[in-house]
């Protein structure tokens, strides 16, 4: 039989759902992706990369629907990379996540019998994102806001007073119209030649305050009638700051360009489980503030803090973790590599009144072995590391060095697994994890997990 090549067009049954959302089916013994496809459908779709093991297809046509299948809500669905599962109802979605972490850990951890509790989900589902990154495109005479396309740089999904995204925050939505048209009437000192100055638009709101930042990602430091365009932004009532942030390269992270405050104070305030956070344009902070409390609670459940315990926040970022933790521990040490997260942190403790807990600026890797040879070694490490977990030396000093208990946040189910299966072969019991949905309608799934020394 010849190899099928690119263009060719299949039919198959879909199966299952790959760890990225897509369909899972099998043609000729190879497993098949389609995007866009549940399980249960009968699919035409074109074939569109051929690999030894498996092929990459586009969705043509559902021949046959699967019973799980919806219509989705947002009509930019297929062509935004914004969601991955608007398809499947919402407790569908948490099954899919549910069996996701399984799966993960019994196929990439090697780990059976490990006690994974039903995800914890929202009770409604919708316009939870309270952080936006609208990319800002010159396009037919207008400067536009849009979100990529799933897997380009195209975009996918254009602001429009009828396509607003039905997973930001209500007020994101009608505050990014107001943005588009004054942009718009700025438009000719916001251009160089037909391109755009500015990058991107970010959108940031804090939930208990309402506090609403508007970051303006350039290409230059400057443009014409600036201030005016931050006044007119300022003046809509919706805004509490406005900061001017250089763009960098595309291969460099988005958040570390030089930033200006053209408006306001710089920053803005929320508030998380009794604690104040201060937020500038460069700081981490959890979309999903309504989840995020739920698995800041479960970190502090598993920590087992009574008050004497010695506490190490690996990958502390601003220190929401650490200062949750540090109202019932003896003292809590933060490690973070990222100089502006780290004074981001240490400003935190200090509007908080947290005298027991400090934090150092450098690698985990590098400095998580120092803390233990110094001499005794913390009652309990969190790890919350980046999609990518734990480098393997910080696993490596966990295993030389017992530590009564572990708690591993991940949003990756993949590194999470392959890190437990790590752990577990080297002294650890996974005792349970407890998966927790952050991101609605999307293939992503956050995780906390409780390890103990044996």
């Amino acid at each position: 039989m010849p190899e099928i090549q690119p263009g060719e067009q299949i039919i198959l049954e879909v199966e299952d759902l790959s760890h990225r959302g897509e369909g899972v089916g099998r043609w000729q013994g190879r497993v098949v992706f389609v995007p866009l496809a549940v399980p249960g459908d009968r699919v035409r779709a074109t074939v569109v990369e051929v690999k030894k093991k498996y092929l990459q297809a586009r969705l043509e046509e559902v021949l046959v629907p699967g019973p799980a299948r919806c219509r989705p809500r947002c009509p930019s669905f297929a062509r935004c990379g914004g969601c991955h599962v608007q398809h499947l109802p919402y407790d569908c979605q948490l099954q899919y996540k549910t069996k996701l972490v399984r799966d993960s850990l019994e196929r990439i951890g090697k780990l059976t019998g490990v006690k994974v509790l039903p995800i914890l989900g929202m009770d409604n589902p919708w316009h939870y994102r309270n952080k936006v990154r609208f990319h800002v495109v010159h396009r037919e005479g207008r400067l536009v806001l849009g979100l990529y396309a799933s897997g380009s740089h195209a975009l996918g999904h254009w602001i429009a007073r009828d396509a607003l995204c039905h997973i930001l925050d209500g007020e994101l939505n009608n505050l990014a119209l107001i943005i588009e048209n004054l942009l718009n009437k700025y438009r000719e000192g916001l251009l160089d030649g037909s391109k755009s100055l500015l990058s991107h638009v970010t959108l940031r709101k804090a939930l208990m305050t309402g506090e609403t930042m508007v970051v303006l990602a350039a290409f230059k430091d400057h443009w014409p009638r600036q201030e005016e365009l931050a006044g007119e932004l300022a003046g809509t009532g919706r805004v509490t700051t406005v900061v001017q942030q250089r763009a960098v390269l595309p291969d460099r992270e988005v958040d570390t360009g030089r930033t200006r405050t053209l408006y306001g104070r710089g920053h803005i305030t929320d508030y998380l489980g009794g604690l104040v956070f201060r937020l500038s344009a460069t700081s981490f902070y959890q979309v999903n503030p309504v989840q995020t409390r739920v698995l800041y609670e479960k970190v502090t459940e598993y920590a087992g803090l009574t008050g004497m315990e010695r506490v190490v926040d690996a990958y502390c970022g601003v220190g929401t973790i650490a200062l949750f933790l540090a109202r019932q521990a003896r003292e809590v040490l933060g490690v973070e590599l990222s100089p502006r997260a780290v004074a981001d942190a240490q400003q935190n403790a200090r509007l908080n009144n947290l005298n027991n807990v400090s934090f150092l600026r450098g690698a985990v890797e590098r400095l998580l072995p120092r803390l233990f040879d110094r001499g005794s070694g913390p009652d309990v490490v969190v790890l919350d590391p980046p999609r990518r977990g734990c480098h393997r030396s910080v696993l490596e000093t966990l295993a030389r060095y017992p530590v009564p208990r572990v708690v591993y946040v991940s949003c990756d189910p993949g590194t999470l697994a392959r890190d437990l299966g790590f752990l577990a072969g080297h002294g650890y019991r996974v005792v349970e994890v407890q998966p927790v949905d952050m991101f609605p309608q999307t293939h992503h799934v956050e995780c906390c997990c409780l390890l103990t020394s044996t």
